[in-house]
């Protein structure tokens, strides 16, 4: 049976379990510790420091050891979560910024990753710790994440444990697996048949608070609430300010100060869980080396808490109503995450439940991850990954998909050894900071066999179920039944054997905000509400339009509250169905979505009565707001490109056609692979100087043609000479040239007499028949008696022709043939 990892990837630890002999075991990493702190770090020599070894580190070098990262991982720069969470970190923290597309980057040693790479780096070191300390490889693995994840976290972490070496089979919330891990079994301890229970899982970034239904092999989620930016990380950060408060102007400006003062207050933190005082040393400190000493008291602590405190009860309290449950209706409360030993934190909940339905029989810092390995052990089945594959419900014991042949194991991979960003072996250049990794090959795996316990053999297939040799029973891969010890296969909720229930069973799992589709006016269409079960059926959504586009039509999704705002939601995703013949009026469109067993969005479409389409949503960190406004200069990119066609020289076509499939690119919401700092408003100003350079070029042109005999022989060679290096500038696209020349042409034209200016334009537009015939023979009469005059040099005659065009450039401005402006780029849906 291949085996699966269960990991509770958490903000501040990590920890990871499997089921040995059908019981949840936690594995220990490479120290002998069952947690590894959520910390990477790179050394002085650019070794790469993980765990323990990074938090040590960090005493030395604080700006070379990157934590928290999962309150960053799968969001936008400019999520105002993002900001938020960034104001908690300690001063001297690694750098984080913008990063390419408008994602989150955080420096790890010399280089820039994004959280999904730092998380892939922590995934991999847990995965060999596991595979040391279990003795089997793990291919494949079930990870937890906080229920209130938004789809586009969840896909992120899912995409950090394939880049690690997994098969990811299951993203599972973090509540519901502590729940799998108290085994809550109906009629035990008082409970009734069917057991309400609540879970309060309060750990180091994240607060989720979930009610499920338990009963004999039923295991459902029925509501869902928390706050992704709250946790001991914001405690730890409050008893910090208090602690720079104590100082006062107390010097403490030294170069580890900060440090020194944040480590403080995570260990007071830990120490007022068990006693009312922590003692608090600081030493050295300042640049001189003073020291400071003091007491934090409990009360004091719980004083900074209050906020925090008053909100997790409301969530708490809020939740139930939502659930039309009463307190007296949870029979009990399951205590998950390192920040519920605070004693205030169950202080809470006993006001509320009363002390005897508080659950202490799981340690709430191993709860997760024992969870998440029975998860493991209740997967009997797996799903294709493939994008384009349909199949469902193939045997957990298969290596591949039976109809696309993708695999259902990771991939072997290799640590770059510059930037440690895991790659699949054969890699050529490492992707993140193009070091060679043609010659790395990745460790010998763990044998792959299992030994039968009956006869010895020792080479039986890690998928066989059965001895090779004498057929007896070789580990199934599930859970150990509690009444009669037998180990049953994975995918089992009741014993084989014995019919006994195991206290858990697969998950109906359910939504924790609306999920829902962006319309033209700014509004959410619910595809999903709060508290859906899912996977889900396809659901349809009917008397949607596309109005008025000459373009393509849009699809963002949504997750969150605001029904009235989309983007005020988290943004889940978005897709751009492109329409080469454009639209016009009101298109019919019809929209199916689902959710998958990951909560994973699904979208077809079909616009008016054509073919129904697949829609990919792209959840890359690009913003809404960005995609627009690429879309709408892509507009008018395309617009120029499409009018002056004729005219532009062979370098600009290149430079503006280059430029244009970034944006068409950024409107569809893809990654353009360099950072969007500046990115549209340099592509404005390469726009608007071309655009200049061409009107600038045409004009000095024209005046140096047109002006003979109105304007000095001196200033029409000027013309000539101005004109030409705006062209030998455009011929080399060399911008800084074409600025310069475009400015000495556009002077020298503004300089004319605003009379000569208009007559030399009217005329040419009637040569280049662009008036309508009446208004041209009366423009290219004027021209001819203009000319007559200028002959004869009769300055009055000169004089009213000019005034004669332009009047007639006037009166053009107004039968120009109107030329229709582009659409701005895709369209979003209206309602009919």
């Amino acid at each position: 049976m291949h085996r699966t990892l269960g990991i509770d990837l958490g903000t501040t630890n990590s920890v990871t379990a499997w089921l040995d002999d059908g019981v949840p075991v936690v594995l220990p990493n490479r120290h002998g510790d069952q947690a590894t702190p959520s910390a990477l770090g790179i050394d002085s020599r650019g070794a790469l420091l993980a765990g323990r070894e990074a938090v040590h580190w960090r005493a030395a070098a604080p700006g070379s050891v990157v934590t928290e990262v999962k309150r960053l991982i799968g969001r936008r720069w400019d999520d105002e979560l993002v900001q938020q969470a960034l104001t908690t970190r300690p001063d001297n923290a690694p750098p984080v910024r913008a990063g390419a597309g408008g994602s989150v980057e955080i420096r790890l040693g010399e280089h820039y990753l994004s959280p999904v790479q730092v998380s892939a780096i922590l995934l991999r070191r847990l995965k060999e710790d596991a595979e040391s300390a279990a003795g089997v490889p793990f291919r494949r693995a079930v990870i937890t994440v906080p229920a209130y994840f938004a789809e586009p976290q969840i896909d992120a972490v899912r995409e950090a444990g394939r880049l690690a070496g997994f098969h990811v089979a299951r993203i599972v919330p973090e509540p519901t697996a502590a729940a799998h891990a108290f085994g809550v079994r109906a009629g035990e301890d008082g409970t009734k048949d069917y057991a309400t229970v609540l879970v309060f899982d309060l750990g180091g970034g994240t607060f989720d608070v979930s009610l499920l239904t338990i009963g004999p092999a039923y295991f459902a989620v029925d509501r869902l609430s928390g706050d992704n930016l709250l946790g001991g990380a914001d405690f730890d950060a409050l008893l910090d300010d208090h602690l720079h408060e104590r100082l006062g102007e107390r010097d403490h400006s030294g170069e580890l100060d900060a440090f020194r003062i944040r480590a403080a207050a995570e260990r007071a933190k830990i120490e007022l869980s068990s006693q009312d005082v922590s003692e608090v040393v600081l030493a050295p400190l300042g640049r001189r080396g003073g020291s400071w000493s003091g007491t934090v008291r409990r009360t004091v602590f719980e004083g900074l808490l209050s906020e925090h405190l008053r909100r997790m009860r409301e969530t708490v309290e809020s939740m139930l109503k939502e659930g039309d449950a009463l307190p007296e209706d949870v029979q009990r409360v399951l205590l998950v995450g390192g920040s519920t030993h605070i004693p205030a934190v169950r202080r809470i909940l006993e006001e509320i439940f009363g002390a005897d339905k508080v659950a202490h029989s799981v340690d709430p810092m191993m709860a997760v991850a024992h969870g998440a390995a029975v998860e493991a052990g209740l997967l009997g089945t797996l799903d294709c990954p493939a994008e384009t594959c349909t199949v469902e419900g193939i045997p957990a014991t298969a290596d591949a998909c039976p109809g696309c042949t993708a695999p259902l194991l990771g991939t072997a991979t290799v640590d770059c050894p510059v930037c440690h960003v895991p790659a699949p072996e054969l890699t050529a250049v490492c992707p993140v900071c193009a070091t060679d990794l043609s010659g790395l090959r990745a460790a010998t795996p763990v044998a792959a066999h299992t030994e039968c316990p009956e006869c010895g053999r020792t080479d039986n297939p890690a998928s066989a179920t059965l001895c090779l040799d004498c057929d007896a029973p070789l580990e199934a891969g599930g859970l150990k039944c509690p009444d009669c010890a037998m180990v049953n296969a994975a995918g089992l909720s009741t014993c084989s054997f014995c019919d006994g229930a195991f206290g858990t069973a697969p998950a109906e799992q359910v939504t924790a905000q609306p999920i829902g589709l962006e319309l033209s006016d700014g509004t959410v269409e619910v595809l999903f509400p709060d508290s859906t079960p899912y996977p889900t059926e396809w659901r349809r959504v009917d008397d949607l339009v596309v109005r008025d586009s000459g373009g393509s039509v849009r699809f963002n999704i949504w997750e969150g509250p605001h029904l009235r705002s989309a983007q005020r939601n988290e943004f889940c995703g978005g897709f751009v169905h492109e329409r080469t013949d454009g639209l016009r009026g009101e298109v019919p469109l019809t929209v199916l979505a689902r959710l998958d067993a990951d909560r994973t969005i699904d979208l077809k479409y079909r616009v008016d009565s054509g073919d129904w389409y697949k829609a990919r949503l792209r959840r890359v960190m690009i913003s809404p707001a960005v995609g627009r406004k690429a879309a709408e200069l892509h507009a008018r990119y395309t617009d120029f490109l499409d009018t002056w066609k004729q005219e532009i020289t062979p370098a600009e076509q290149d430079a503006l056609t280059e430029i244009t499939a970034d944006l068409a690119a950024l409107g569809r919401g893809e990654a353009v692979g360099r950072s969007l700092d500046g990115l549209l408003d340099s592509a404005r100003d390469t726009l608007e100087l071309c655009a200049r350079a061409r009107d600038a070029s045409a004009r000095a042109s024209v005046a140096a043609r047109g002006g003979r005999g109105l304007l000095p022989p001196a200033l029409l060679e000027e013309l000539r000479d101005a004109a030409e290096a705006v062209r030998d500038a455009r011929g080399a696209m060399d911008t800084d040239a074409m600025r310069a020349a475009t400015e000495r042409a556009e002077d020298l034209w503004t300089g004319l007499d605003p009379a000569v200016r208009v007559s030399i334009l009217a005329i040419r537009f009637a040569e280049q028949d662009s008036y309508p015939a009446t208004l041209r023979r009366e423009v290219l009469a004027a021209r001819d008696a203009l000319r007559d005059a200028v002959e004869r040099g009769d300055q009055a005659a000169q004089d009213t022709q000019l005034v004669r065009l332009g009047r007639l450039y006037e009166q053009g401005r107004d039968q120009f043939a109107e030329v229709s402006t582009p659409a701005a780029g895709s369209v979003l849906p209206s309602r009919r």
